[in-house]
């Protein structure tokens, strides 16, 4: 196993863990329920509020991202050891 299909493992389990998905959700919910009671002209605020909605997607996405990696590194792992024709065999004994 490399270290991007162990990352990748890693990042699935947490992908997949419902409380981590829980405290997703209630992280999400707690900046928009911030947002809905911010008043319209508070710039800064609403600013910030959408910052945290970026870097809250951002932590998701790079996990997501390790995953795919993983799926990746797998898939060229296992097409590196096929041979194709017979004519590869040869090759794949050096």
């Amino acid at each position: 196993m490399t270290d991007v299909t162990a990352k990748a493992d890693r990042c699935s389990r947490l992908i997949n863990d419902k409380d981590l998905k829980q405290a997703f959700v209630d992280v999400r919910n707690a900046i928009y329920e911030t947002f809905e009671q911010c008043p319209v002209d508070d710039g800064e605020t609403l600013v910030r509020l959408k910052q945290r909605l970026h870097l809250l997607d951002s932590v998701w996405a790079n996990l997501e991202r390790a995953v795919a990696d993983g799926k990746l590194e797998a898939h060229r792992i296992e097409e590196q050891g096929k041979v194709s024709y017979l004519g590869d065999i040869w090759q794949k004994k050096q």
